[in-house]
């Protein structure tokens, strides 16, 4: 998944998720150094579950942000009509998208690899 969210950024790899498991599970299990993860044809989270916080944004198929949050704490659900990804990570103090603004997104997701290790993508 590569888009350009924030002028100066630095480099975030996101593990891509596409199946109802995958995206059930999402981060749930992980620590606080797990990779982010973008979940694919996704218009909700849910943080049940969750030991830590997680920094969430949805965004539409067309790149337009529809939420941004920062440290969703566990417990929680955010939802956007019309969004179709999902990007989630451990909770950080770095820049993260911004609600109302566009980003840049290639439709990585509609393509299948054999090596699940391989998917996913960047932001830049």
């Amino acid at each position: 998944m590569t888009c350009r969210p924030l002028e100066g950024c630095d480099q975030i790899c996101f593990r891509r998720l596409e199946t109802w498991k995958e995206k059930l599970v999402g981060l749930l299990g992980t620590t606080r150094d797990a990779r982010p993860v973008v979940l694919c044809g996704c218009s909700s989270i849910h943080t049940f579950g969750m030991r830590y916080a997680l920094d969430v944004a949805l965004v539409s198929r067309e790149g337009e942000v529809l939420i941004a949050r920062k440290s969703v704490g566990p417990g929680k659900m955010v939802s956007a009509k019309g969004a179709f990804y999902a990007f989630e990570r451990p909770s950080m103090p770095t820049p993260w998208f911004v609600p109302k603004t566009s980003v840049e997104v290639f439709p990585l997701c509609e393509e299948k690899e054999d090596d699940d290790a391989m998917r996913g993508g960047c932001y830049v």
